[in-house]
């Protein structure tokens, strides 16, 4: 768990190889930024717009100090467009690494489970505050589509919980000195995702949004749970888009779920979600 959370973090700080990035599109010229991969004078590259159409065909002319200057032969350039070497055969293009593109900024559908790491503060009517904490488990389908160039937004629905138990040194929790809340929802997520790097195998992401959670079960004994029917959670979001092929990807999804604070309790989710996607 610890190491799956680390890798994500550790993509989002770090660009790998073989990344193509435009730095600069002027007239019939655009300066390139290999980022450690391997081409020469006379390579040719295709540019795709974020709808993963094809848009221009570029060639080397100069190779300097791990940049180069690419002529545009065809099509029109632009500096967000999806730079990869060009193969022709086939008439498509590929990454350096030689992984097969898949289509950009399609819309997909798909479902993940989750796995969350439960904290809450429970503060009891004249008693002092309670720290819990737990674990539980999520599923849910989602719907993405492109916004526009690297922008997407991703929403999630499904089954939510939230888990958490703790001691309590007074008996302030309906008589015992062990506090538990356990409380199931109906959730609904909206994201607005930045796709900040892309390659041959996955797309890197970060994004932000609201969660609305309807309680569908609830128990505790430190809560009162007659007053708990919705919940509203502010999300940030780190994730992978590992694509098997053309259509079929692995979303991995790490979301950081705040509860704003009212007079009674305060809580947050770190939630790891999995799953399966399809693009069409």
């Amino acid at each position: 768990m610890k190491s799956l959370i680390t890798a994500l973090i550790l993509t989002s700080l770090v660009s790998p190889a073989y990344a193509i990035r435009t730095l600069v599109v002027k007239n019939d010229r655009a300066l390139l930024d290999l980022e450690g991969g391997d081409l020469k004078v006379g390579d040719k590259l295709g540019a795709r717009s974020a709808d993963g159409k094809p848009r221009a065909l570029l060639e080397i002319r100069q190779v300097k100090d791990g940049k180069a200057v690419a002529a545009i032969l065809k099509g029109r350039m632009e500096k967000d467009f999806t730079v990869t070497k060009y193969t022709p055969r086939g008439g498509t293009s590929s990454t350096p690494t030689g992984r097969a593109s898949a289509s950009h900024g399609q819309k997909a559908w798909g479902l993940t489970a989750g796995y969350a790491m439960n904290s809450m503060n429970v503060k009891p009517t004249g008693a002092s505050s309670i720290s819990l904490s737990g674990s539980s488990f999520n599923l849910s389908g989602f719907y993405q589509m492109t916004i526009d160039g690297n922008f997407s937004a991703r929403i999630l629905g499904g089954y939510e919980t939230l888990q958490a138990s703790g001691s309590s040194a007074a008996a302030s929790c309906s008589g015992s000195s062990d506090c538990k809340v356990d409380i199931s929802y109906l959730g609904l997520e909206g994201l607005v995702r930045y796709t900040y790097l892309r390659r041959a195998s996955f797309d890197a992401w970060a994004g932000a949004g609201l969660g609305f959670l309807f309680a569908v079960s609830k128990s505790s004994n430190v809560l009162d749970t007659s007053k708990i029917s919705t919940n509203q959670t502010i999300v940030g979001s780190l994730g992978l888009d590992y694509r098997l092929n053309r259509r079929n990807f692995i979303p991995i999804q790490l979301d950081y779920a705040y509860y704003p604070d009212n007079a009674t309790s305060s809580a947050n989710q770190i939630i790891l979600r999995a799953g399966y996607g399809f693009s069409f």
